[in-house]
């Protein structure tokens, strides 16, 4: 149980508990009700900020979305082609590390049920800026030949399947820690290289 919420942000307290409740106990054990009570204010509270369960489930994929899509913006500081490939997909795994509690939520298909127009339009500009990145890197000669929507795929695929062994306990331990960033960095290495 977290400290109990004293004046401040509420509706940010409620993202970030929601958050831990999620991680811990699936979107069965969230509720407004029991978010109030874990931040000590009253039940009509929350309301105030999510008028259902399914508005704060979409505010926090929202939020986890946006702060993803600005942790692989720093990749433009490299030049288009494979340096900036793999730096966006280096940023992702490493977002998602550093933000587990977050990856795991965006991974769950209860909470993506009730994405917003806006979350959708923002997974697919996300989506669209990673095919536009690839045609650039082919642009300058990487893999040129082949299909971008083979590459896509192959790009989301290891990025999110990457994001999760490197975020589930079932995998982490089987991934010795002092090689797990060598491990990755090598991985991405084998598509972007």
């Amino acid at each position: 149980m977290t400290q109990p919420y004293h004046h401040g942000n509420l509706r940010q307290a409620l993202l970030e508990r929601a958050t831990e409740i999620l991680s811990e106990k699936g979107v069965e054990g969230l509720s407004l009700r029991g978010l109030a009570r874990d931040l000590g204010v009253s039940h009509a509270a929350p309301l105030r900020h999510f008028s259902t369960k399914a508005e704060l489930l979409n505010a926090i994929a929202l939020e986890g979305v946006c702060s993803l899509i600005a942790a692989t913006k720093k990749a433009d500081a490299q030049p288009p082609g494979p340096a900036r490939l793999r730096a966006i997909m280096l940023a992702y795994v490493n977002w998602a590390i550093a933000n587990t509690e977050l990856h795991h939520v965006l991974r769950n298909p209860d909470v993506m049920r009730h994405a917003s127009d806006d979350l959708t339009t923002l997974l697919a500009s996300f989506a669209e800026r990673q095919k536009a990145e690839i045609r650039a890197a082919q642009d300058v000669g990487w893999r040129a030949d082949e299909d971008p929507d083979v590459l896509f795929l192959h790009l989301v695929s290891l990025t999110a399947g990457t994001a999760i062994v490197s975020t589930e306990e079932v995998y982490r331990q089987r991934v010795p820690l002092p090689k797990r960033q060598s491990n990755i960095e090598d991985s991405i290495d084998l598509f972007v290289g």
